[in-house]
């Protein structure tokens, strides 16, 4: 028998189906050999998640704390309750984090991102207190008086002797803690529900 001889059609059977020509022994098949579905395939591995960067998402973060001050001082200069500025830096910290971290947020990021906001509030009553200090010392610019020692002296010493500005100041603190609360609230909400199901 010749190796290149004719193929056999075979009717069906287990050899060959429906007239399908089986190649003889010794012969070469035009069509390649592959193994039976299911067998001898290796394992895809799966995709890896992508990886928090935290240290890098709360650099990007911080970012927010500077915008979150200067909106505060321009609507405590208006005589505005600037609540809403909480809100605007949680969602932007938030936003900023996800961008640092790799396009992902854990429960630590989460925590991070409240850490901000809470440091954006208390630094921005913070500089209220400065932008009221400067009017009253004769309406100079608050980003100078921050290097002027005679305005920390006058801070100091009427937070320590002066009980009615502490009472007035200690009103509108909380006030502001509360209103900022409940700006930041649904944001942060939010952002712990994404993380507990993530």
């Amino acid at each position: 028998m010749s190796e290149r001889a004719e193929f056999e059609a075979t009717p069906s059977g287990p050899e060959g189906g429906h007239g399908t020509p089986v190649p003889q022994y010794g012969q070469r098949s035009s069509e390649p050999w592959l193994p039976p579905a299911g067998q001898f395939q290796l394992p895809v591995p799966a995709p890896a998640a992508p990886r928090e960067d935290v240290v890098r998402g709360a650099v990007y973060a911080v970012a927010a704390v500077p915008v979150g001050i200067a909106a505060w001082l321009v609507l405590w200069n208006m005589g505005w309750m600037a609540s809403i500025v909480a809100f605007i830096a949680a969602a932007l910290a938030a936003r900023l984090y996800v961008m640092g971290a790799g396009g992902v947020i854990s429960r630590r990021g989460a925590w991070v991102v409240v850490a901000i906001t809470a440091v954006t509030v208390l630094l921005s009553f913070w500089g209220g207190m400065l932008v009221d200090a400067a009017k009253y010392l004769g309406g100079g610019s608050p980003l100078l008086m921050l290097a002027d020692a005679q305005t920390w002296d006058l801070l100091l010493f009427n937070l320590t002797t002066n009980r009615e500005l502490v009472d007035g100041y200690g009103g509108d603190f909380l006030v502001a803690l509360l209103f900022s609360g409940l700006g930041c609230f649904f944001t942060l909400r939010r952002l712990f529900a994404q993380t507990r199901i993530s």
